[in-house]
């Protein structure tokens, strides 16, 4: 026969036939490190974190390729639409004592969702060239009667912007295009001289913060190719490594970047380079 001993951790059941069953109770397992007072100890810890992140990403066993993570990456996705998976970056940052939290924006080459673009203008060359850069539709007198008879589909766009000397114009399609967000007006920031570059930074803007000791940012899905990750990955560790405040004497550390998948493993980037 067995008897059944209770501790601090195993609580024992009994079943109606009389056997014995073992189960564990979480609520009395703490799993976190204790906090600890000594200030020593506690200098001593935070070294060693910091010796931890300084060392070269290369040398730890989870460390990949981008190519190679991202065999395993859309390996683990395999059955989920791709559109549906994202591809993320978390990474560690120890601030200094006073430090600020790195903040600001990414504008990613390849963007992570489907922007469908509109753009107004009386300008032909500004209307050629938005529709170079994917605009969905681009046009001036024309394109807002094309909207007012009802022959544009407003329903898949997510952007729109005008230069000055049409906004007059769009008067008459503010009640089809106000409701879904599409009127564009100076005070939002989609009016300017400067389309090119207001399409860029608007459609491709993703931005990012700190929290605590950790910075999140998404850069793409498991349909994107290897170079358009590899792409969006620079641009984000440029972004995010000019982001320390200019003048700071002691900045914040980025240490070690993970990069996983939806459903997929968390594995070992370098991230700098």
């Amino acid at each position: 026969m067995f008897s059944c001993t209770r501790s601090s951790i195993i609580r024992p059941i009994v079943s109606q036939n009389g056997v014995c069953i073992r189960s564990f109770s979480s609520s009395l397992i703490n799993l976190k490190p204790k906090a600890t007072s000594d200030p020593k100890k506690k200098l001593k810890r935070e070294q060693k974190v910091k010796a931890l992140n300084k060392q070269d990403p290369e040398s730890h066993p989870l460390y990949m390729t981008i190519p190679n993570a991202m065999r395993y990456l859309r390996a683990a996705e395999v059955g989920q639409p791709a559109k549906k998976t994202t591809v993320s970056i978390l990474m560690t940052v120890l601030p200094d004592k006073g430090s600020t939290p790195l903040s600001g924006s990414v504008y990613l080459p390849k963007p992570i969702k489907d922007n469908h673009v509109m753009v107004f203008s009386l300008q032909p060359e500004i209307v050629e060239k938005a529709k170079e850069m994917g605009a969905t539709y681009a046009g001036g007198l024309d394109l807002i009667e094309e909207i007012q008879n009802g022959n544009v589909k407003l329903d898949q766009l997510t952007h729109a912007f005008a230069t000055p000397d049409v906004v007059k114009d769009l008067k008459p399609i503010a009640r089809q295009i106000g409701p879904k967000g599409l009127m564009p007006t100076p005070k939002r920031g989609t009016v300017s001289e400067d389309i090119e570059t207001l399409m860029r930074q608007s459609v491709g803007a993703l931005p990012f913060k700190q929290k605590e000791q950790h910075l999140s940012i998404p850069i793409g899905r498991c349909d994107f190719s290897d170079e358009e990750i590899i792409s969006n990955l620079k641009a984000a560790s440029e972004a995010i490594y000019a982001s320390q405040p200019p003048g700071t004497r002691k900045p914040n550390i980025i240490g070690r970047t993970f990069m996983s998948s939806t459903l997929g493993p968390s594995v070992i980037i370098n991230f700098k380079s």
